[in-house]
């Protein structure tokens, strides 16, 4: 999978797991994936898969980028983002924003995503 650039990449990543494309985002997926929530959970390809993606779980209502900013070095890309989210888990629902570290590594001309970590803002 070829990818123009990393905010269109980001962007398709964000639609996927929105709308709970689980085979869509897995495909943007390195296959050594780590990521650790808000929360400070901690999370591999396949538990990230059923918490944040799999709509039995989780009921997406928004993921909106406010910012975006990438530093590309080689086989390696650095996207900071700023996302407001607002989705039902469980039986609890959630809204706020986040301020998220996403890593990228580039593999035979395709990037995929490596993993990242995720900071609630506090606003009030």
């Amino acid at each position: 999978m070829e990818t123009l650039n990393m905010k269109q990449l980001s962007d398709e990543r964000s639609a996927f797991q929105v709308s709970g494309d689980i085979e869509g985002i897995e495909s943007l997926m390195h296959h050594s994936f780590r990521y650790v929530d808000s929360s400070g959970r901690q999370f591999d390809k396949e538990t990230f898969l059923d918490q944040y993606v799999d709509p039995t779980t989780i009921q997406w209502i928004a993921q909106d980028t406010i910012t975006f900013e990438e530093t590309i070095k080689g086989d390696l890309a650095v996207v900071q983002l700023l996302l407001e989210e607002r989705f039902i888990l469980g039986t609890n629902a959630y809204e706020g924003r986040f301020w998220a570290l996403h890593l990228y590594v580039k593999e035979n001309d395709t990037w995929f995503w490596q993993g990242g970590q995720a900071t609630m803002i506090n606003e009030g």
